[in-house]
């Protein structure tokens, strides 16, 4: 059996990813110390030998408001709930990084982009979601193209993307390939992470993924050696967000972890892929506390690597290990 494939993905999105539910006010702490977060991850990642993809939103290369100005996309969505849309926010932003470290990055991205083992991705380039109302391929087609774009002018070629609060759509996955994004983060099973908009995002669906991080609700999860991988873009599956339970519940964060844990133990088991994902602004505050979480996983996972029995991988790097692996379900694919 092949060694399982431990995989990061992070969200990069400052207060594009959460302007239309968070006022900027109250959420300013935690998007400042994501400027504290990403260096203390990328310096844990490094320690611990640990590749990671960083699914960028496309709006966070310029430098500038006048950058961004004219680099939005050709055709912009319409959705239904207008509050969604960032276009009109753009008017109230500062000019640049220094003035506004809400709504730039690109010193995260050079960051990110010197460390070693780590993968630039796309999360589009608005933070554009796909199974929201009022928006269709056309616009999403548009709005990826502004994201390879802007990353391209900053010598960067995109290879992987992550749908905006996993709103993935099977019907825009050619757009993706035409584009040259050749892997991206499909979803769990199960009803609980089936995509979908805005409105179907219940209590119930909160509160049962929440008892699912920390009690097996839904059971053990990762990518078997027999799933079927084989098209491109290739999927490489979220397994499991990692919550930001330090700063809440000693007790919830501890059986988070336990869980987290047993289920690497069931990836090596099977030789499949266990992906843990999450956004920096989750540890923007706490920081320390969040660390020392992540610190006992990679602990963890560092055990099984020592052992020869598990490799860590960025989104792009698993699918083409796997496709490369004459004896695994992706020999089939072309990369």
């Amino acid at each position: 059996m092949r060694a399982a494939r431990f995989v990061i993905s992070l969200d990069l999105e400052l207060f594009w990813g959460v302007r239309d539910h968070r006022r900027l006010e109250d959420y300013r702490v935690e998007l400042l110390g994501v400027r504290r977060a990403v260096p203390a991850m990328l310096k844990l990642f490094e320690e611990y030998g640990v590749m990671a993809t960083w699914a960028t939103v496309g709006m966070l290369f310029c430098e500038s408001r006048d950058e961004l100005l004219a680099s939005l996309p050709r055709r912009i969505p319409a959705y239904r709930d207008a509050s969604l849309s960032p276009y009109p926010h753009i008017a109230s932003i500062g000019r640049d990084e220094v003035e506004d470290p809400f709504h730039f990055g690109l010193s995260l991205v050079r960051l990110i982009e010197a460390s070693p083992g780590q993968e630039i991705a796309s999360h589009t380039f608005s933070h554009y979601y796909c199974c929201e109302p009022g928006q269709g391929p056309a616009e999403f087609e548009a709005d990826l193209e502004a994201a390879v774009a802007v990353a391209g002018r900053r010598g960067l070629r995109l290879r992987s993307l992550v749908f905006p609060r996993n709103q993935m759509r099977r019907d825009y996955l050619e757009i993706c390939r035409r584009l040259g994004l050749e892997v991206y983060r499909g979803n769990p099973p199960g009803w609980l992470y089936r995509a979908h908009d805005r409105a179907q995002n219940t209590g119930m669906r909160r509160v049962a993924r929440l008892i699912d991080s920390v009690a097996p609700l839904t059971g053990a999860r990762c990518v078997s050696e027999g799933s079927p991988l084989a098209r491109q873009p290739v999927d490489v599956p979220a397994t499991r967000f990692f919550r930001p339970l330090a700063t809440r519940s000693a007790w919830l964060a501890r059986r988070q972890r336990v869980r987290i844990c047993r289920e690497i133990d069931e990836a090596v088991r099977r030789g499949g892929i266990y992906h843990l994902w999450w956004h920096p602004h989750n540890f923007g505050v706490g920081l320390e506390a969040h660390l020392s979480e992540l610190q006992y996983i990679l602990e963890h996972m560092a055990r099984w690597r020592d052992a020869g029995q598990l490799v860590t991988a960025t989104m792009a790097e698993a699918a083409r290990q796997g496709i490369s692996d004459q004896e695994g379900p992706w020999a089939s694919a072309a990369w």
